[in-house]
C-alpha cells in the first residue's frame, strides 16, 4: 500500500497531465481518492468500478501510459481497501484471542498515512485481540523481498516457516486463533497436490501437526468480481 502511495507521488513530481480547473491541477492523488470515492460510495459495484476506471481515463487526457500506471495502482490500492475491511470485519465477528497476519511489524503512523493519503479511513485491530503475531518476522527471504533484492523464490519454504510459527505460538495455549493471508495460499484439490507449488498447502501443513483448520472466507479480488 505505502509503496502503491509512493509511485502516486513520484508520479506527481513527473509528467501527470490532467485538465485545469480554477487555475489549479489535479494530483495523482486527487485522481485516486475520487476514483475510490466513486468505488467504495455505498458499497462496492460493477458499476461503480467502472465509473472510477472511467475518472482515470478522463483525467489522463489520453496519455495511454499515465492511464496504465494510474489503473494499476488503483487495482491494488481497491483490493488491499477491500480485503483490509474484510479482514476486519472477520475479527469482529469471530473475536480471536491470537490474530496470526501475513506480513511482518509495520509502522502504524506510517499505514495509516497510506490509507489517508487516497482518502480513505484506515482499517484498525479490534482491542478484543490479545496478541496479533506476524507470520514472516524473521523469515530472511521476505525481508529481501520487501527490500528489493530478490523477486523469484521468496514463496519457498515460507508456508512451513509460518506452519511452524504458528504451532510454537499456540503450543500451551487455549483459545481462539484466526489466520489473515492471501487467498493464493489457500488453494486445494487434486491439482494442487500432484503438482508442487510455494504456495496453497498451508491448511494441510498445520493439520498434519495436529491443529485443526477451518477456512472462514475466501475473499476474491475485486478487480476480477467488478473488473469484467
Amino acid at each position: 500500500m505505502k509503496r502503491s502511495v509512493d509511485a502516486l507521488l513520484q508520479l506527481n513530481l513527473k509528467r501527470f497531465r490532467v485538465p485545469q480547473k480554477v487555475m489549479s491541477k489535479y494530483s495523482a492523488l486527487d485522481v485516486m481518492k475520487q476514483s475510490l470515492e466513486l468505488m467504495f460510495e455505498f458499497s462496492p459495484s460493477e458499476k461503480n468500478y467502472r465509473e472510477a476506471m472511467r475518472t482515470i481515463q478522463v483525467y489522463s487526457e489520453g496519455d495511454e501510459e499515465m492511464a496504465q500506471t494510474l489503473r494499476a495502482s488503483f487495482r491494488f490500492i481497491t483490493n488491499a481497501v477491500y480485503n483490509a475491511y474484510a479482514g476486519q470485519r472477520r475479527v469482529e465477528t469471530l473475536v480471536p484471542d491470537i490474530l496470526f497476519l501475513q506480513g511482518v511489524a509495520f509502522d502504524s503512523t506510517d499505514f495509516q498515512q497510506a490509507f489517508r493519503f487516497v482518502g480513505v479511513r484506515p482499517p484498525e485491530i479490534p482491542t478484543t485481540v490479545k496478541q496479533t503475531i506476524f507470520l514472516d518476522e524473521g523469515f530472511e527471504p521476505y525481508k529481501s523481498l520487501l527490500e528489493g533484492k530478490i523477486v523469484q523464490g521468496a514463496n519457498r519454504g515460507r508456508e512451513e516457516y509460518w506452519a511452524k510459527r504458528i504451532e510454537t505460538s499456540l503450543s500451551g495455549e487455549k483459545g481462539k486463533a484466526l489466520m489473515l493471508v492471501g487467498s493464493e495460499h489457500l488453494r486445494s484439490g487434486i491439482i494442487h497436490r500432484l503438482v508442487p507449488r510455494d504456495t496453497g498447502r498451508i491448511t494441510r501443513l498445520l493439520r498434519r501437526r495436529g491443529i485443526e483448520v477451518e477456512v472462514v472466507e475466501v475473499v476474491a479480488d475485486v478487480n476480477e468480481v467488478f473488473g469484467k
